[in-house]
C-alpha cells in the first residue's frame, strides 16, 4: 500500500512538472498563434527534458515504486518525445522568422537553441549505439551525460537570451522552480554522494571463492555506528574503488547477504572484465563506496503469497540468494522452489542450498543443461492451474533465460502479474515482459545495468 501511494505522488510530482509550466504559459496569453505555438513547444520539451534527467538520477524511493526498468524505459521514450518538440518548436519558429533558418546568420539566441537540438541529436546517437552488444559501457555513458549537460546549458542560455519569458514575473518564477529542482537532483547525484555520503562508505572484509569464476566481496560497514545499508532482499548497489565526480568508475551488482545482517554486505560477482575481475583481488581493508539500495525486483511485493518460485540463470541466481537467507533468517514456513539454470562444472552455493533447505522448506531443481521451459516448470510446479496461479514468480538472468522462462510461464497460464523480473546483459530492447505487462526497458547493471557482473 506504502509503494502505491509513493507511486501515486511521484506520477502526479512528474506530471506537475510538465504539465503546471505549460498551463501557467497558455493563461498568459501572447501576440500572434504561432508565437505562443513555439513557445510552448519549446517550453514543454524543456520541462520534459528536466524530467528526463531526474527520472534516472537514483532518486531510491522512485527506483523502488517503478523499478530501474520502467525508469530507463520512461527516461528513454520521454526523451525521445523531447527531441520530437524541440524539432516542432524549431518548424514553427522558422515558419514564424524565416531568418532563423540559417543558424550562422541567426542571433545569439537562436544558435544556442540550435546548437542545444544538435547536441540532443547525439546524446540519442550515442544512447543508441551504446546499447550495441560489445559497447564499452564506461565511454558511451560518459559521453552521453556530457553531452546531455551540454545540451541542457545550451538550452538554458537560449531562453534567457531571447528573453521573453524570464521578463514575464510569473513565468520567472516557474522556470526558477525547474532549474533549482533540476540542480538539487544533479547535486545529490553527482556531488553529495560520490563525495560526501558517509553511509556508503565501505571496508573489504573478505573476498570468497564460489567457483573458479564468481567470487564473492564481503564488506563491512565503515561507519560501524551508523549501522549497513539498509535494503529489501534482491536489491542492487552501485559499487566505486574511489571517490570522485569525474573519472571514477562504477558498476552495479546485486547484494547476496540477508536483509537481516546489518553488519555485513556481501556481493557475488563473476569474474568477467577488467572491473568484475579486479575485484576479486581486493585486499582485506580496502575502501569501496556504495550507492544504493536500488530497484524493485524483491519478494518484499510478495509477501502475502503462497510460495516463491524463483529462476534463475548463472550467476542471476545472486538476487534468489538475498531472498532465501533473508526468508531463513525469518523463519518462513511457505514453500518454495528454485529453479537454477547453470553450466554443469559450476554448481553455485550447493553446500549453502542444502543448509537452507533444512531451514526452509524449500525444493531445489538445477537444470544440468537443460533449458527452462513448459514441461520443466510443469515438473516443478503445482499441477492444479489455481495453485500455480497464485504463486509469484522471480526471473533473473541473461535475455534468453528470460525469454525462455517467460514463454514457458506464458504457456503455463501463470498471471502477469505474478511475474517478476531482472535481466542481466546488456543486449537492446527484448521482449522479456510477459503479455499485458508494459515492456520493460533494456536493463544494464554495468550500466541497468550492461551486465551486473
Amino acid at each position: 500500500m506504502q509503494q502505491r501511494w509513493t507511486r501515486a505522488l511521484w506520477v502526479g510530482a512528474l506530471t506537475a512538472l510538465v504539465v503546471v509550466p505549460v498551463a501557467l504559459l497558455a493563461s498568459r496569453g501572447g501576440d500572434s498563434v504561432l508565437g505562443m505555438l513555439s513557445v510552448g513547444l519549446g517550453l514543454l520539451a524543456a520541462c520534459l527534458l528536466v524530467v528526463v534527467v531526474v527520472v534516472p538520477s537514483r532518486v531510491r524511493t522512485l527506483t523502488r515504486s517503478f523499478g530501474v526498468e520502467r525508469i530507463l524505459g520512461l527516461h528513454r521514450w520521454l526523451g525521445i518525445l523531447a527531441v520530437v518538440l524541440v524539432g516542432l518548436h524549431l518548424t514553427v519558429a522558422i515558419v514564424n522568422h524565416p531568418r532563423l533558418f540559417n543558424p550562422f546568420q541567426s542571433p545569439a539566441a537562436a544558435q544556442a537553441g540550435w546548437s542545444s537540438a544538435a547536441g540532443l541529436l547525439l546524446v540519442g546517437l550515442v544512447a543508441a549505439r551504446g546499447r550495441r552488444p560489445g559497447a564499452r559501457y564506461e565511454i558511451w555513458a560518459r559521453l552521453h551525460v556530457l553531452l546531455a549537460g551540454a545540451a541542457l546549458v545550451l538550452a538554458g542560455l537560449h531562453v534567457f537570451w531571447l528573453g521573453n519569458l524570464v521578463t514575464d514575473p510569473l513565468m520567472r518564477w516557474v522556470l526558477s522552480a525547474l532549474v533549482l529542482v533540476l540542480l538539487g537532483v544533479l547535486a545529490h547525484r553527482w556531488v553529495w554522494r560520490p563525495l560526501f555520503s558517509r553511509q556508503g562508505a565501505y571496508v573489504v572484509y573478505g573476498v570468497r571463492r564460489e567457483s573458479p569464476t564468481v567470487s564473492t566481496l564481503v564488506l563491512a560497514p565503515v561507519h560501524l555506528r551508523r549501522g549497513g545499508l539498509r535494503f529489501a532482499p534482491g536489491q542492487f548497489v552501485w559499487l566505486r574503488l574511489r571517490r570522485g565526480v569525474v573519472g571514477a568508475e562504477e558498476h552495479p551488482f546485486t547484494i547476496a547477504s540477508s536483509a537481516r545482517v546489518t553488519g555485513r554486505l556481501e556481493l557475488t560477482v563473476r569474474d568477467q572484465g577488467d572491473f568484475s575481475g579486479l575485484l576479486s583481488t581486493l585486499r582485506t581493508g580496502s575502501k569501496v563506496w556504495l550507492d544504493g539500495p536500488h530497484g524493485s525486483f524483491t519478494a518484499e511485493i510478495a509477501h502475502d503469497s503462497p510460495g516463491l518460485v524463483l529462476l534463475a540463470g548463472g550467476v542471476g541466481i545472486t538476487p534468489m540468494m538475498s531472498m532465501l537467507r533473508t526468508l531463513a533468517d525469518r523463519g518462513d514456513d511457505r514453500t518454495h522452489r528454485l529453479v537454477v539454470a547453470e553450466r554443469g562444472h559450476e554448481p553455485l552455493f550447493a553446500d549453502e542450498l542444502t543448509a537452507l533447505g533444512r531451514r526452509l522448506d524449500l525444493r531445489v531443481t538445477r537444470t544440468e543443461g537443460r533449458r527452462i521451459d513448459a514441461a520443466l516448470l510443469a515438473e516443478v510446479l503445482p499441477h492444479d492451474p489455481a495453485s500455480r496461479a497464485a504463486l509469484d514468480y522471480f526471473v533473473c538472468g541473461s535475455p534468453s533465460v528470460l525469454t525462455g522462462s517467460l514463454a514457458a510461464l506464458e504457456q503455463l497460464g501463470v498471471p502477469a502479474g505474478r511475474v517478476h523480473t531482472e535481466q542481466f546483459g546488456w543486449t537492446g530492447a527484448i521482449p522479456v515482459a510477459p503479455p499485458g505487462d508494459a515492456p520493460p526497458a533494456p536493463r544494464s547493471r554495468h550500466g541497468r545495468r550492461s551486465a551486473r557482473t
